[in-house]
């Protein structure tokens, strides 16, 4: 079975571990929009698997260790 992580964990983590800071929501209601210095990035609020969270890391500068 593949790891799972809720989209609010991920936004979470990255607030506390990278420095993004919470910009604010989609109008939808259904993402965050992140931001460090000039890089921006969209985290969905739903389940995310491993893939999708390593996805989000990457095109988030976010080197993979």
């Amino acid at each position: 079975m593949t790891p799972v992580i809720h989209g609010e964990s991920l936004a979470r983590d990255l607030r506390r571990d990278h420095g993004f800071v919470h910009v604010g929501r989609t109008r939808d209601g259904n993402a965050v929009v992140m931001r460090k210095r000039g890089r921006w990035t969209v985290v969905p609020l739903r389940w995310l698997t491993e893939e999708a969270v390593q996805t989000i890391k990457a095109q988030a500068g976010i080197g993979l260790v």
